[in-house]
């Protein structure tokens, strides 16, 4: 009895064991296609409002393309401060010693920011002989801006200065008059003062210099970025401070005070222009530091430029027509109310181009949703959209994509062909191709050996569809000939798969046969 029970568990085993065998592990049969990490992006196709930054694991995320400025015509000075340099990006002023502590510990747009720790000289920038610092200059237009994230907010700390002086009068009674402009802290706001900078209209020789001083209404808060600017219109002589996009003081540099009257410019003094500094005594952190000579009008005080960005990957070659996608993963990280929408468009065929007529054909999916059966293509492509929060200050990121998937291989070649010559004809036989996906066989015959480009037997040209029957008679074939003859087994994947060639055999019709 004992063997008897054995011998019935052994088979019972054994039989298990080649079920398993027959359908083998689903997950054994997954590959695995990752975006990002190491490639560092290069199978994206178009990145439209996103850029690499640095990010996951030391590689590169995909967050939203900040709202760094770049050099025009009228830019006089800008510094990013994304790390060390000798020059603006103007390259009309250069540092006159190492210049700022960069971190990348904070940053209000790219990857770095200007620190400064308090120290009392802060960094000078000597003006150029034609920049608007330079000794005898007139401005028109101007705009300064740049953005701040004070750490001690004390009063006196100074953001950006800059002294001169000029001569009053004519003859032996001139007299020296000194200048200045600067932008500081007090009271925790920011306060803007002109001291003997903005000049009337000479009357009777005689110019007559306007102490200007504009202060915030609002107090800041230490370490919050904020986006600060100061504009000036000269033919209106509109001179405005504004927090953030939104006006904070406003005055007319006019004899009157009002719209109306003289206008006084800013006039540097012919005997001495001394440099721009930045940071004097200040603990904080600056960034994006821009002078323009103009009145800026599309001033960016968001983070992030757009109200969206996207990421469109290349078309992803599965391989076999009719692959399962059994889900796509995503690593993503979603700061704030910053969000991240995911689509696809798939098909078995690609002209090419693209797989889609319409933008309105992506379907949108969740990352990590198991597709079961219902997503099987050759070709994937994937796009991927990222929302800043309400105040566009925080950026979602994607670090990675993983398109996790099962090949649908092509059906193995069919085993066992044999052919007996007739008169005139050829009957074949091969064993079926034990594949649920396999649909039929194709037959190809020609008159050399593997090459298979016969043409005129009864059932048509090479190759000869067999349906799903196992056998095949072509007739109509010349009696002498050697013909040669292979089998190949096709699935139900449309575009359909073939299998390779079977092993090859050769019959010689002739009327020797009835």
């Amino acid at each position: 009895m004992y063997r008897t029970m054995t011998r019935k568990q052994y088979h019972s085993g054994a039989i298990l064991l080649c079920l398993l065998l027959a359908t083998g592990p689903v997950s054994g049969m997954e590959k695995t296609i990752e975006l990002g990490k190491d490639k560092l992006w290069s199978d994206m196709l178009t990145l439209d409002g996103v850029e690499p930054v640095s990010g996951r694991w030391g590689f590169q995320d995909i967050a939203l393309t900040s709202g760094a400025y770049v050099a025009d015509s009228s830019t006089e000075l800008l510094l990013h401060f994304d790390g060390p340099a000798q020059a603006d990006a103007t390259k009309n002023y250069r540092l006159a010693d190492t210049g700022p502590l960069v971190s990348d510990a904070a940053s209000a747009l790219g990857g770095a920011s200007a620190a400064f720790t308090g120290a009392r000289q802060g960094v000078a920038l000597p003006p150029t002989a034609v920049g608007m610092f330079s000794a005898g200059a007139v401005w028109d237009d101007f705009t300064i801006e740049f953005w701040l994230s004070p750490a001690v907010l004390s009063d006196g700390e100074s953001i950006i200065s800059w002294s001169g002086s000029v001569r009053q009068g004519s003859g032996p009674g001139a007299t020296l008059v000194s200048q200045s402009m600067r932008c500081s802290i007090h009271d925790m706001k920011l306060v803007w003062d002109f001291q003997n900078l903005f000049a009337l209209p000479a009357d009777n020789g005689v110019t007559r210099l306007l102490p200007v001083t504009l202060s915030g209404t609002r107090q800041l808060l230490p370490r919050i970025w904020h986006h600060h600017l100061l504009r000036f219109d000269s033919r209106t002589g509109l001179l405005e401070y504004l927090l953030d996009g939104v006006p904070e003081a406003i005055l007319h540099t006019t004899d009157t005070g009002s719209e109306t009257g003289s206008i006084a410019v800013p006039v540097v003094g012919s005997v001495y222009a001394g440099p721009l500094v930045v940071g004097q005594g200040y603990t904080g952190f600056v960034d994006e530091l821009r002078i323009s000579r103009r009145f800026v009008r599309d001033a960016v005080s968001t983070r992030f430029l757009g109200r969206t960005g996207s990421v469109t990957s290349r078309i992803i070659d599965l391989g076999f027509s009719d692959t399962r996608i059994a889900r796509i993963e995503a690593v993503t990280s979603t700061p704030g109310d910053t969000s991240v929408e995911f689509f696809y468009q798939v098909a078995n065929t690609w002209g090419g181009r693209r797989l889609l007529k319409s933008d309105t054909d992506w379907v949108p999916f969740v990352p990590g949703t198991d597709f079961a059966d219902s997503l099987k293509a050759r070709y994937l492509q994937i796009m991927v959209e990222l929302y800043p929060d309400g105040t566009r200050t925080q950026s979602p990121r994607l670090s990675s994509l993983k398109i996790v998937y099962e090949p649908n291989l092509p059906p193995s070649p069919p085993a066992g062909l044999v052919t007996t010559a007739g008169n005139g004809k050829v009957t074949l036989t091969w064993r079926k191709v034990n594949d649920l996906n396999v649909k039929g066989y194709l037959v190809y015959y020609g008159d050399a050996p593997h090459t298979y480009l016969g043409t005129g037997a009864a059932p048509g040209d090479s190759p000869v569809d067999a349906g799903a029957a196992t056998s095949l008679v072509i007739d109509g074939l010349q009696n002498g000939n050697l013909y040669y003859f292979a089998v190949v087994a096709y699935d139900t994947a449309d575009p359909r798969q073939q299998s390779q060639f079977s092993p090859e055999a050769s019959a010689r019709p002739s009327r020797m046969y009835k």
